[in-house]
């Protein structure tokens, strides 16, 4: 089963999910640092601000993340991939395992993914003196939570191997980010991020939720690891380059 929609995810998420239905989110909001607006990233998003005040954006995605809660299975996971703002000034994923918490979930990892990059070295704030440096983050967090049971309830197949399953329940990740020219957007996350935690994470035959469906990555890796999947995204144009990307033939299109 395959569902896209092109809406805020807050209406799909009141209107279109049933309670009690998935099995795994995996998604990657944006980050609130004013994508578009600094030196060193000039695409911005179309309809999202990327630039609240950061309690605002918090509430926004703790609003999001409790309806998430209604409609995730018992024993269900939800995964969400998070930098800090502000070379880790703005401990943003802090704020999220917080208020997660507070909503019921419960907290299973926190994965380091190393992005073995640092978009600008020269970044060093008071450079050879303590006086004001500056700490440019190379990583990013994978929290990964659960609905009340840490076990999944429902029997399944797995297509996890022996090594897979052992790279990946190191909590630190190390793959590479994308890049915008791979995939036409502007913040999206490489298809190795959602191959290994729908693996990880769910049998075959699992019911995904990516609620900013971006580029459409997430669904790529679902329909390559034969999982039903749901996407919500606002922007139309990436809507369009989803479905392309979906309907490629083989997984070597999508990369």
């Amino acid at each position: 089963m395959i569902n896209i929609y092109n809406e805020d995810c807050i209406y799909t998420l009141d209107n279109r999910i049933k309670d009690d239905s998935l099995d795994l989110t995996i998604t990657s909001p944006p980050y609130n640092v004013d994508l578009g607006n600094n030196k060193l990233n000039k695409n911005p998003y179309d309809l999202y601000n990327d630039n609240k005040e950061h309690q605002d954006y918090i509430g926004w995605l703790k609003t999001i993340f409790e309806k998430i809660y209604d409609k995730t299975k018992l024993g269900g996971r939800c995964v969400i991939n998070i930098g800090d703002g502000k070379n880790g000034a703005v401990p943003t994923h802090s704020d999220i395992i917080q208020f997660m918490k507070e909503l019921n979930w419960i907290p299973m990892s926190t994965i380091i993914w190393n992005k073995n990059q640092v978009g600008n070295r020269t970044a060093w704030g008071s450079f050879l003196s303590p006086s004001s440096p500056s700490f440019p983050t190379p990583f990013e967090y994978i929290l990964v939570f659960y609905n009340r049971y840490h076990k999944k309830l429902n029997k399944g197949v797995t297509d996890l191997t022996k090594e897979e399953f052992i790279r990946n329940s190191l909590a630190m990740w190390n793959f590479a980010g994308e890049k915008k020219s791979k995939t036409g957007h502007p913040a999206a996350f490489p298809i190795e991020l959602p191959l290994r935690c729908i693996k990880q994470f769910t049998w075959i035959g699992d019911k995904v939720l990516d609620i900013f469906g971006g580029s459409g990555t997430t669904g790529v890796a679902c329909k390559q690891l034969k999982r039903d999947f749901i996407l919500i995204e606002k922007i139309p144009e990436y809507v369009s380059l989803i479905k392309n990307r979906i309907n490629q033939p083989t997984i070597n299109d999508f990369n």
